[in-house]
């Protein structure tokens, strides 16, 4: 029954809300409308599902509970079986004074006491095995959940761009306007110049109507008219023709024209207007959105961040005495620091011996204060210390950078995450240690499959698993070499499992004499946030072309993995800490953090939890490196 009701989840979801969101189907042949009802059923879908995923819990949870009774009753039944043997002991040893005592009785008790004992270990031997297979579907289940949470979100990605088309297409008309406008003539202005008067006032008068026209009547009009003051919307004068004009005996003119007219909205004015990010007004599929890149262009020349004449105060404090500022790489000495810097970009440090650095980019528009907080810690690998050790054979392993211990704050702190991610709470890092500065690379692996004709479990058995409507299904063809798109040896490395990241490092290990190990939840999630407490590093909004995951303005986006180190680094010096591939973690349960290429913006928020089967792989599936002291 179980069985049957997750299964008939999955199997009914509905295929085209799949193909919009894992197959590069072009969006702009589906309506808001169409999507809207895909994100209904999808809701539902989800909603059914949670419920049988609550069922199978609790059905776990019974079975464990059953199985704990059995083996009870297996300690009480043990014990009367002993009691029933020594009686029957007893009965014969009596039968040699009196051969006429009757031990049929005693040898009925034990013989039944046998009896209810293998029963019970019968009973345990079932339930275990019903335990282990109800464990092994919740752990498919879990995966079956991101199925359709992540269908779920790129429908919601996908109406939101929808939205925003609409909205552009129902500004981007053209329309006709007949209007009637009267002036009075000044004494002191030619006539001309009352009928040029009159008819500028009446495209004007046009223009306001036909865009009072297009903010009321369109879908969203109630929305978008709480923005129409300060709108940068725009009405386009295409052509006019005056009809009729003339003076009353009044000195009055009236004219009447006729007015051809084209709406728009410029740069991200449908995001402004709907209330969305502005990645959104910059989003095409595979593209990165250069609208956006030239607005900040043109914003930095507005206020003056390319003049080096202008100059803003910059104030560095710090809770610690002693310590340095270095601003650009150059000391400053010692805080409280008050310098006069130019208007752009600067790289503010402070150290302090036996602290961990505090490291800021600030983009200088203002005068600004920093308040740096030093965390003491015990620091083996300098804070940022780039490390790369040398394999057999003068070959390179992977690079890595030294991250301090110290505090953070783990889990969902917005209130938008998945169960599995809250409540927040805080943890602590005791030790240092180095991470790889990007994920393990196509020839990272290939190096170690070469030196061990290690064959990987999607070679060995059925392939790698890969988005088929919506679906993660293994091919027997996918693997590491063959993902199922084209990967250069700077790509990372999929198609890999738990077993397999895990004998990599262990023979890396071996190679250089250090202990290599998949990074834990808490130490993976440390290094993605780089002290950051919002959805992402770099903020709550994903943002265009900042990373590769579906519906985040990459070229690579919803098609397939990029080359490491193609985005921008975050604080620690590390790359892809949000998309690209989800990463594997070290840990009771396989749980792989950070998003993917193929997984919607919302999936790859920096606390998110992927629980995964024991042996899963994928073409959106990697890992990343941690050295120990």
């Amino acid at each position: 029954m179980r069985l049957a009701l997750l299964a008939l989840t999955i199997s009914c979801l509905s295929m085209s809300s799949y193909t919009h969101a894992f197959e590069n189907t072009p969006y702009k042949n589906t309506t808001v409308e169409s999507l809207e009802i895909e994100l209904s059923s999808k809701e539902a879908q989800y909603s059914a599902f949670i419920t049988s995923l609550n069922d199978l819990n609790a059905q776990i949870a019974g079975e464990q509970e059953r199985l704990n009774d059995l083996r009870a009753q297996g300690k009480t039944l043990t014990t009367l079986r002993q009691e029933a043997l020594l009686n029957m002991n007893e009965q014969y040893e009596a039968m040699v004074d009196n051969p006429e005592q009757d031990i049929a009785q005693a040898q009925n008790d034990y013989r039944q006491a046998i009896i209810n004992q293998k029963q019970n270990k019968d009973a345990i031997k079932a339930s275990v095995t019903n335990l282990s297979d109800e464990k092994t579907e919740l752990a498919q289940a879990n995966i079956d959940r991101f199925t359709l949470a992540n269908a779920r979100e790129g429908l919601i990605e996908e109406i939101r761009i929808a939205r925003v088309k609409r909205l552009r297409d129902e500004f981007e008309k053209q329309d006709e306007l007949e209007v009637y406008q009267v002036v009075t003539c000044d004494t002191q202005e030619t006539l001309n110049k009352c009928i040029t008067r009159g008819n500028r006032l009446a495209k004007q008068k046009a223009s306001k109507i036909f865009l009072d026209k297009l903010f009321n009547t369109a879908t969203e009009s109630n929305l978008i008219n709480q923005y129409k003051k300060d709108s940068a919307a725009q009405v386009r004068l295409v052509k006019h023709k005056v009809k009729a004009g003339e003076f009353s005996g009044q000195g009055n003119y009236g004219t009447t024209i006729t007015v051809e007219m084209q709406g728009s909205l410029p740069n991200n004015e449908a995001c402004t207007l709907l209330n969305l990010s502005a990645r959104y007004c910059g989003y095409q599929e595979g593209q990165p959105a250069t609208s956006v890149v030239n607005e900040d262009a043109n914003s930095e020349q507005a206020t003056g961040l390319n003049d080096d004449t202008l100059l803003y105060e910059l104030t560095v404090r710090s809770d610690q005495y002693d310590d340095e500022v270095f601003i650009d790489g150059v000391s400053y000495g010692s805080t409280k620091l008050n310098v006069m810097l130019s208007a752009g970009h600067h790289d503010i440090s402070v150290t302090k011996p036996g602290y961990s650095d505090y490291q800021q980019k600030i983009r200088l528009a203002k005068n600004t204060l920093i308040k740096a907080e030093l965390v003491k810690a015990p620091i083996n690998f300098a804070n940022g210390e780039k490390i790369q050790d040398i394999l057999p054979g003068d070959e390179l392993g992977p690079e890595l950078i030294g991250v301090p211990a110290g505090r953070f704050q783990m889990g969902d702190m917005i209130g938008a995450g998945l169960s599995n991610e809250k409540p927040a709470h805080g943890q602590q890092i005791l030790k240092a240690f180095a991470i790889g500065q990007n994920q393990i690379t196509v020839g990272d692996f290939k190096h170690f499959v070469k030196e061990t004709s290690y064959v990987t479990e999607a070679e060995s058995e059925n392939g790698c698993a890969a988005f088929v409507d919506g679906e993660p299904k293994y091919n027997s063809v996918l693997n590491w070499r063959n993902p199922g798109f084209s990967q250069a040896d700077d790509h990372p490395v999929v198609c890999v499992s738990d077993k397999d990241s895990k004998t990599y490092l262990s023979w890396l290990s071996k190679q250089t004499e250090r202990n290599y190990r998949l990074p834990n939840e808490m130490e993976w999630e440390y290094v993605a946030r780089a002290g950051s407490v919002e959805n992402y590093w770099w903020g709550d909004d994903i943002g265009n072309g900042k990373a590769n995951c579906a519906y985040c303005g990459s070229k690579w986006s919803n098609r397939s993995t990029a080359p490491v180190k193609s985005f921008r680094a975050n604080k620690l010096g590390l790359f892809d800490t949000v998309g690209n591939v989800w990463e594997l973690t070290n840990g009771d349960k396989v749980v792989a953090r950070g998003g993917a290429w193929n997984f919607a913006p919302k999936l790859a928020r920096t606390s998110v939890r992927l629980e995964l089967s024991s042996g899963f792989r994928s073409n959106y599936l990697g890992f990343r490196a941690l050295r120990e002291n």
